[in-house]
């Protein structure tokens, strides 16, 4: 693929999470110091063509929460979507972009391998066997399965599932894979369905199970799991609402609408959607009004109860995350060039007013 090197390393360099470094100027720099055991690695992916760096790594600071950057590695454009290899030994990154790519990087952000994988990736997940990776095409309308080699590299597409239905052009926009590892779910804003899929790992194909209609013009967008396991939240970017949905053996069943923002009058795409890991709690980046959504569940997960709408302290929140801990929450907060962090209340669940902020030119996603 011309313009893009493409490179194989035979061994991996030591890896994991405790070992996070990063690339400065195209030279690996330490791990981390035993010392700051405490210290969580992150890695922040940033779209190039709004300034932004590339792959930004680094941790965050264990007193302020404050992240720490370490290095970057500028070689990947429009890193939009970062995931880790189940060991945490690779990271994996898409160039958003039309003749978009899928990349393998050790964890001191040196690139393993670069693969062709189709228009306009938007997201990349991994399957917890480690053996494939999912890139849903936003541009291409299809999600693609690549499988991954023993030494963590991305080989070319095994499989290729477009989705339209209908004359409907497909924008698939994530994959999840289900709390039992048995299921890929595609989330698929142009269409307004969920496809729901069984992998071969032998042929690397994705059959299809089932499919769920969401409401006509709602365009989910992205899907997270209660930990229980038997229900889902999907955050839908053109109506503004969170979908409640049952899961059983493959199959989602849709149930109570929420809104996922304020009613100021202001226009609101819903972007990211996390779930505290102890299921109490869920939250959901809000584009437009600049807030995240916070929301109690009930009933063992199967509702949502609103709590508050917290300002995001930037400007088009694309994505949040959770620190391990659920102590704080991360915002990249795409126009404005910032990550931010609010104070998350354990008992409440509610976020605090915004704690610091950190500059990131075209600030996609953080990965922590």
């Amino acid at each position: 693929m011309d313009g893009v090197r493409i490179t194989r390393r035979g061994v991996l360099k030591a890896g994991g999470a405790a070992a996070f470094a990063v690339a400065a100027g195209g030279a690996a720099v330490n791990a981390l110091p035993d010392a700051a055991d405490a210290a969580v690695p992150f890695r922040l992916g940033t779209y190039t063509s709004a300034g932004g760096p590339g792959i930004t790594g680094g941790h965050l600071d264990p007193a302020t929460g404050a992240p720490v950057a370490e290095g970057h590695a500028a070689a990947l454009s429009e890193a939009s979507w970062l995931a880790t290899s189940p060991a945490g030994s690779v990271l994996y990154a898409i160039s958003e972009q039309h003749a978009g790519t899928v990349s393998a990087l050790t964890p001191g952000l040196e690139v393993l391998s670069t693969t062709p994988t189709g228009d306009g990736p938007a997201h990349v997940t991994v399957h917890p066997g480690g053996n494939f990776l999912f890139v849903s095409l936003y541009g291409g309308g299809a999600v693609v399965t690549h499988p991954i080699d023993g030494d963590g590299t991305v080989s070319p597409a095994s499989d290729l599932r477009h989705q339209g239905i209908g004359g409907r052009r497909s924008h698939a926009h994530q994959a999840v894979i289900d709390p039992t590892g048995a299921y890929v779910l595609v989330v698929d804003l142009g269409v307004d369905t969920i496809f729901t899929y069984a992998l071969d790992s032998q042929a690397g194909r994705l059959g299809e199970v089932a499919r769920t209609a969401l409401a006509p013009g709602s365009g989910p967008r992205h899907l997270a799991f209660h930990p229980g396991g038997g229900f889902a939240y999907v955050a839908n970017e053109h109506d503004s609402t969170v979908t409640v949905c049952a899961w059983n053996d493959g199959v989602l069943r849709p149930g109570q609408v929420v809104a996922a923002g304020p009613p100021t009058g202001v226009t609101n795409h819903p972007g990211e959607i996390v779930v505290s890991s102890d299921g109490r709690f869920v939250y959901v980046s809000n584009r437009g009004t600049n807030t995240v959504g916070t929301f109690a569940t009930r009933d063992d997960g199967s509702g949502l109860e609103p709590l508050a709408t917290p300002d995001c302290g930037g400007d088009w929140p694309r994505h949040l995350t959770l620190d391990p801990a659920g102590r704080r929450l991360y915002v990249a907060n795409q126009r404005s060039g910032t990550v931010t962090w609010l104070p998350v209340d354990a008992e409440t669940g509610v976020p605090g007013a915004v704690e610091g902020r950190f500059a990131a030119p075209g600030a996609a996603q953080i990965l922590i």
